[in-house]
């Protein structure tokens, strides 16, 4: 690996060859980028793919080489190094590699231009219009052997509710989150610092499937939409046939009403919704498809910065960041900022949980311990120490919202900036398991998802502000699983048929709203050599739901859930199966999917939970 990385930086840096004979120069410059300048983007490319998680950086640098080396010669059967292709044929050669038959060959592409899509477009940081209340905590110092009543793992919508409840009790509570305070930066730098894995926690099982979800203070509260949606009835119902539970009948209405109230529910004004969704309700009412509904939101003095899911730069969104810990703290909780549990025992009267922060390794106790890491990261917790009497199960059972997003060409349209990035929502009634919900993102967050390459991609990059989108996501019918590897998780997931064929008619949907509201072209999530943008409806109508296939489609999947549920590795208590002392609250516990954004229905779980510890006792 070491060796890779010293070839490629005497490459890069070696004055004898000139700048255009480079892959990621060659690449820059196609993109319109002048050639003053080729240089220094080049170079903060790399940099932006150094800062991959390991294996991931070793991989791009070897990647890189092989394609600069090899590339033309099993892509365009040409014995000459990508970086000295001429203009035409570099540009055959993004295009077929973007659009290979071998999914295998179209994903490298992917992966290795993705830092130079990142430095495509320049973005200065938003300025920060409010104090964070947290901004001036001082994490307390920790010695050894440290007593709570209750430690809770996680920081996010399963740990802070129960740890501003138990506080409010009375009860000595400490909250170990490793992530850091959200810091306003560049879109992509916000995904790199605040996301799991670095925004790269993907399954490449029949595709390419990227799989995102917050790694910060307030977990992914303070980094998504803010869309606030109480769980569907007949998904509750399903629980209660499984568990034998009464969720459907109202066993957690008390609890939804006071984290609405606590995080401010709402439905917002009209006048913040983005012209994407003003565009593509017009399109639902001109195809005869009324009933799109404003989505109810945790920000009640929203301002329209188009940033929810890249930290609210107004402190608008009650994230639990907000909402719930500088409450817990003022009620007398420790937070522990940047520390992280490495070793968890059970004792027959406390446990143990041993953290490692800037304090170095410290050893606290506790009465009972609250696992509230996500669903991508409870799983490893209770594998790599192996708690209760089924954590071999953990893991196993993931369950995920697959969505994608359609983009629509309007050429009197200026979108700036401002508006709910996810205002509007839409159910159509003969896709019960498909939502649409807006999904606009910033410039800077277009370029990696453009389903086209070379010049194609240069004209939808470049006409950012006339472009309108619409996404959906879907409760899906797989079951995937993951592992903890190196601290990253690794997913092992694959799109059930008959989702790949509802997201498919889901997509066409998008489209067809889209050109009854006047759009000139659309581009489809669409990868291979599968055509991707259509220019009016009549040549939409030849493409049919069937025809998708999940190696095709350009796929993300939101609110990974399920890999520690209840009636499988914890109760309906959310007690761990074969543990007296540790509980799990976050989505890993749900047995199914709540057939919305769930973090009303962990919020509600986590106030649950804190009012069954109490009944018991706790503390006393």
């Amino acid at each position: 690996m070491g060796f890779i990385l010293k070839i490629s930086n005497k490459l890069h840096n070696s004055k004898k060859i000139k700048p255009h004979y480079y892959f990621t120069d060659r690449w820059l410059l196609l993109s319109g980028i002048p050639e003053s300048q080729v240089k220094a983007k080049s170079i903060e490319a790399k940099k932006r793919a150094k800062r991959y998680p390991a294996p991931h950086r070793w991989l791009w640098f070897i990647n890189l080489w092989i394609i600069n080396w090899f590339g033309p010669v099993f892509i365009l059967f040409q014995f000459k190094r990508a970086g000295k292709l001429p203009d035409d044929r570099f540009e055959l050669f993004i295009r077929r590699l973007r659009e290979h038959t071998v999914s295998l060959i179209r994903l490298t592409g992917v992966f290795v231009l993705a830092p130079l899509i990142e430095v495509l477009v320049e973005e200065k940081p938003p300025n920060r219009l409010a104090e964070h209340p947290l901004e001036k905590y001082a994490p307390p110092a920790i010695a050894q052997d440290v007593y709570s009543d209750v430690i809770i793992i996680g920081s996010g919508a399963g740990g802070a509710p129960a740890a501003l409840e138990l506080s409010r009790k009375g009860l000595k509570v400490t909250v170990v989150e490793k992530g850091e305070i959200i810091k306003l930066d560049a879109a992509p730098r916000m995904i790199e610092k605040y996301y799991v894995g670095q925004g790269l926690t993907i399954s490449l099982n029949g595709g390419l499937l990227l799989v995102l979800a917050g790694s910060t203070v307030g977990g992914t509260t303070s980094v998504n939409s803010g869309t606030c949606l109480r769980p569907l009835k007949e998904c509750l119902s399903i629980w209660d046939e499984q568990l034998n539970t009464n969720f459907a009948g109202g066993a957690l209405n008390s609890y939804i009403e006071a984290v609405e109230k606590q995080i401010g529910v709402g439905v917002l004004p009209r006048s913040l919704l983005t012209k994407s969704a003003i565009l593509f309700e017009k399109g639902l009412n001109a195809s005869g498809r009324p009933g799109a509904y404003v989505l109810p939101r945790n920000a009640p003095a929203c301002q329209g910065s188009g940033r929810c899911y890249l930290g609210c730069p107004t402190g608008s969104k009650l994230s639990t960041d907000y909402s719930y810990l500088p409450q817990a703290v003022k009620a007398g909780a420790r937070l522990l900022i940047n520390t992280k549990a490495v070793k968890i025992v059970e004792k027959k009267d406390s446990v143990l949980v041993e953290v490692k922060g800037p304090d170095g390794v410290r050893s606290l106790r506790c009465e009972r311990l609250i696992i509230a890491g996500g669903a991508l990261y409870t799983p490893g917790i209770l594998r790599s120490n192996h708690l209760g009497a089924h954590w071999r199960q953990a893991g196993k059972h993931l369950k995920i919202h697959p969505a994608t997003k359609v983009f629509a060409y309007f050429p009197d349209l200026h979108h700036g900036k401002n508006g709910i990035p996810q205002g509007l929502g839409y159910r159509p009634p003969e896709l019960p398991r498909i939502t649409l919900e807006e999904a606009h993102a910033p410039k800077s967050l277009i370029g990696p998802i453009l389903s086209v390459s070379g010049k194609r991609f240069n004209w939808w990059l470049d006409h950012a502000d006339q472009l309108a989108s619409f996404g959906l996501m879907l409760r899906d019918r797989s079951k995937g699983s993951l592992r903890e590897v190196n601290a990253h998780p690794w997913i092992n997931y694959k799109l059930h048929p008959d989702d790949v064929r509802d997201m498919g008619a889901g997509i066409l949907l998008i489209a067809e709203a889209f050109f009854a509201a006047g759009a000139k072209r659309v581009l489809l999530p669409l990868t291979g050599k599968h055509q991707k943008e259509f220019s009016s409806l009549q040549e939409l109508n030849e493409l049919k739901p069937e025809h998708f296939h999940p190696k095709s489609m350009t796929i993300s999947g939101f609110h990974p859930q399920g890999t520690a549920g209840m009636g499988r590795v914890v109760d309906t208590n959310l007690k761990l199966i074969g543990s007296e002392r540790i509980f799990v609250c976050d989505a890993s516990v749900f047995p199914d999917s709540p057939g919305v954004n769930p973090q009303i229905t962990i919020m509600a779980l986590s106030l649950r939970l804190a009012d069954e510890l109490s009944r018991k006792g706790l503390g006393t």
